[in-house]
């Protein structure tokens, strides 16, 4: 009986122990969210909310555009530096919480698989609380692990806390990486409705600008300090041997006096001045050609002025082109001064100033602008203007055209009453413009930000560097440039046409039509056009009056008396020499020169204009942003955010590879708990370690020289209770 109790009894203790056993195994094993803390996991979320967040925000900024009006806010409001400092203060938070709680796991993982130095252990296991930081982890984490550590400890731990180290370091400097992709440039700004000074009023009977000044006063301007930036349309050219054409060729004024403004400008959606400023050459019909002196004592030599007389007549027809009836008379100054020095002459046009049938009619023929009828109606006011351009003894003019006619002239020679005779080669050919102004309604606009051309001299050469004036003055058609590369806006083409019928309508926008009334011309052409004819000071009809593209003809007008043309600046014959005896042609040539001078004379006027537009306009703005040019979508590789996105997606490879570490290496340990962290460690190993340190006179580090301190120690469960032992 005795022998069937007592085995009675072993049996129940035995089932009694492995009841303790399983009981104490389910103790130890304590769940994944219990072991890291409700408080823990919401931060952990939010930590990972964030960074999706900030992620999000940044790839939008970094790869949103123009079209979306929050960014284009932003960035106009200058917040782009702000937004990228703000978004990586938080994306830094985020970061810091998850390599926090991600230390606090691998340092559950090393106490518990007896990786740890002794001497180490309090500092680890604090570890599990809050992590560490940099220094103190390196020092009393890694180091310790990685000199006194088991076998394959630098793989298991020490890699993946150096990994978290360093993306969380790296990730400190988010700001700095993105703020590297910014950069400054121009993106459209808001549109915003003006009201405008755009010309001068008609007011039904005349135009309310002063008379303009005399044709020396324009051709002899100050050299300007910028071509102002224009609107264009083109067309191409017509081509035929000798003629050369620069095509249909429409201007619009940008009607700011401010260069920063014009250069700026994105788009411009209103009423503006445009200027017709066709021209074509071509080989003239010379016949009846007289050279004379224009000294009244009948003198001839270098300082006195020759003229050439005769009579002229077009060659051939050439688009948009009102002929004369037939050869028209000139008497045409030209410079002697200095061999090969150009003069232009304005013909007669007398029909431009006043209605055709008048009984002074004379009419040289004139481009047709683009804002008239053509063919011309009957008794149509005409545009424009005709050139006789000469240039005697100059063997650099070139032929290859067919525009110019060369011919061989013999005159008196020098001196009073000479007997002698000199012969001189004189080239010509004929030009005409279709010179006019009228208001329409434009839209304008670029796809780019300008900066206006201005001339620089070459002091070697000893001339003018016109590079960047040509190219943006040369006609559309003809220039390899985009109307971007020269610094020029586009001009829309007309829904159907400029052209409107001629009127006197007070306010009319233009073209005014020729009047006579009580005998008074009245002033009818617009203020540029009037500005760039040539006309004999004294005399209504434009015409008969030569420029002599001479800039050293002043020195001999004050030596030797005035001479009855207009004289020219250096600028203006510098560009027309440089021109036609360069590469260009001289429709080209012409083209700048009267376009430049027109220039001139809307901005010197722009402040007095008495008829104001609205219109409604687009600047570009210079602001600091990370997305493509002029505000579009980006499409290169931004360094700074790329480097930023790799280091991110390491740094969160590296997380969740220690949240599975720890899910399946750590049963018991923790997170977060201060008590817990020190609780565990107070046993029987650290006993020697604690009293040591309690001592006032204890050394600092004393702990660490205790015997047996290289002794790698872990954390077990014993009868439900969590015990530091040695390995």
């Amino acid at each position: 009986m005795e022998g069937e109790k007592q085995g009675v009894v072993e049996k129940t203790r035995s089932e009694g122990l492995v009841d303790s056993n399983d009981h104490q195994r389910e103790q130890a094993e304590i769940s994944f969210i219990n072991r890291v803390g409700w408080l823990a996991l919401a931060l952990l979320a939010l930590s990972f909310a964030i960074t999706i967040a900030c992620v999000g925000f940044i790839s939008w900024l970094w790869y949103s555009n123009v079209e979306n009006a929050i960014w284009h806010r932003i960035m106009l409001n200058a917040w782009a530096t702000r937004a990228v400092s703000l978004t990586s203060t938080a994306l830094r938070w985020a970061i810091a919480t998850q390599s926090a709680l991600a230390l606090a796991m691998l340092a559950a993982v090393a106490l518990e698989g007896f990786e740890v130095p002794l001497t180490n252990v309090a500092s680890v296991s604090l570890m599990r609380v809050s992590g560490g930081s940099l220094v103190s982890t390196l020092k009393d984490v890694c180091w310790p692990l990685l000199r006194s550590g088991a076998p394959g400890v630098f793989f298991r731990t020490i890699l993946p806390i150096l990994a978290l180290l360093t993306t969380a370091t790296l990730l400190q400097f988010t700001s700095t990486a993105l703020l590297s992709d910014l950069h400054t440039g121009p993106i459209p700004g808001l549109s915003s409705h003006q009201n405008i000074l755009i010309d001068w009023y008609w007011d039904g009977g005349a135009y309310n600008y002063i008379r303009p000044v005399s044709s020396t006063a324009v051709w002899a301007a100050n050299t300007p300090a910028f071509w102002p930036a224009f609107a264009e349309l083109s067309g191409e050219p017509f081509k035929k041997e000798g003629v050369v054409d620069t095509g249909m060729n429409v201007r619009a004024f940008i009607p700011y006096s401010a260069v920063e403004t014009r250069q700026s400008l994105m788009s411009y959606n209103g009423k503006a001045f445009l200027f017709d400023s066709r021209v074509t050459c071509q080989r003239p019909v010379l016949e009846d050609l007289v050279i004379y002196t224009t000294s009244p004592d009948g003198i001839w030599g270098q300082t006195q002025q020759p003229a050439l007389s005769g009579t002229v007549s077009p060659s051939t027809d050439t688009p948009r082109f009102n002929a004369s009836a037939g050869p028209v008379p000139f008497d045409c100054p030209y410079g002697r001064v200095y061999p090969g020095k150009f003069s232009i002459c304005e013909l007669h046009n007398v029909r431009v100033r006043y209605p055709p049938g008048n009984p002074k009619d004379v009419y040289a023929g004139t481009l047709v602008s683009e804002f008239r009828q053509f063919p011309p109606l009957d008794m149509q006011s005409s545009s424009g203007a005709a050139y006789l351009i000469i240039v005697a003894d100059n063997d650099e003019v070139s032929f290859s055209n067919g525009e110019w006619l060369s011919t061989q002239i013999t005159v008196p020679g020098d001196g009073e009453n000479p007997k002698d005779t000199d012969t001189h080669n004189v080239t010509a050919t004929l030009c005409f413009s279709a010179i006019d102004g009228v208001r329409r309604n434009v839209e304008i606009y670029s796809s780019m930000n300008r900066t206006e051309p201005a001339l620089s001299w070459d002091t070697e050469a000893q001339h003018y560097n016109w590079t960047s004036v040509w190219n943006q003055l040369l006609t559309g058609s003809k220039n390899p440039l985009s109307p971007e590369e020269r610094g020029v806006l586009r001009l829309k083409p007309p829904v159907d046409t400029w052209v409107q019928d001629e009127s006197i309508v007070a306010g009319y926008d233009g073209p005014i039509t020729n009047q006579i009334s009580g005998g008074i011309a009245q002033r009818v052409r617009p203020y540029i056009a009037d500005n760039m004819h040539l006309q004999r000071p004294g005399s209504y009809p434009y015409g008969n009056y030569s420029v002599i593209l001479d800039e050293l003809a002043y020195g001999w007008i004050e030596n030797y008396g005035g001479w009855d043309q207009a004289l020219s600046r250096r600028w203006v014959v510098d560009l027309f020499e440089r021109m036609v005896l360069g590469n260009g042609t001289v429709a080209d040539a012409l083209h700048m020169l009267l376009f430049s001078l027109a220039a001139v004379a809307y901005y010197d006027q722009l402040p007095q204009y008495d008829l104001s537009a609205d219109v409604d306009v687009v600047p570009f703005v210079t602001v600091l942003h990370p997305g493509g040019p002029l505000g579009t979508t980006r499409t290169d590789l931004p360094i700074g955010f790329t480097v930023v996105m790799v280091v991110l997606a390491l740094h969160l490879l590296m997380f969740f590879y220690v949240c599975w570490l720890f899910a399946i290496r750590s049963k018991f340990s923790k997170l977060g708990d201060t008590w817990t962290a020190i609780g565990t460690i107070v046993d029987a190993a650290t006993e020697g370690i604690i009293d040591s340190a309690k001592r006032v006179s204890a050394k600092k580090g004393a702990a660490m020289e205790t015997p047996g301190g290289g002794v790698r120690v872990g954390l077990v469960v014993v009868d439900g209770q969590v015990h530091l032992k040695n390995v």
